[in-house]
């Protein structure tokens, strides 16, 4: 069995094969996104990403691509505690759903057991 070793810091370029995003969104991301600050080498200047700025990343695709926020609404969310209201949200929706089938299976049940369909 292959172990898989986590590295410390990402090139950009790795990143952007994780991502399926080019290096030039998360180039501009970096300058619209505070919460997106990758490491840059002391001596090349390269960009190292760290496995937060890589959640970061996926975070503000899944915002823009995913759930059609704006530049300036994808901030607020990665700024404020409206992620956390939207995760409230879809928590109690989530919730809500699973009562409605937790019911039907229950009713199914009751149903066999008085003999019916």
């Amino acid at each position: 069995m292959k172990t898989e070793y986590k590295k410390r810091y990402y090139s950009i370029k790795e990143v952007s094969q994780m991502t399926g995003l080019r290096s030039y969104v998360l180039r501009y991301w970096e300058t619209v996104f505070p919460k997106l600050k990758p490491l840059k080498h002391s001596v090349n200047g390269r960009r190292m990403y760290t496995e937060k700025d890589i959640e970061t990343v996926k975070k503000i695709k899944e915002l823009l691509y995913e759930k059609k926020y704006t530049i300036k609404g994808a901030n607020e969310v990665m700024n404020s505690k409206v992620e956390i209201v939207q995760l409230n949200l879809d928590f109690e929706n989530e919730k809500n759903y699973l009562k409605g089938e937790i019911k039907r299976n229950l009713n199914e049940v009751i149903n066999i057991l008085r003999g019916g369909k």
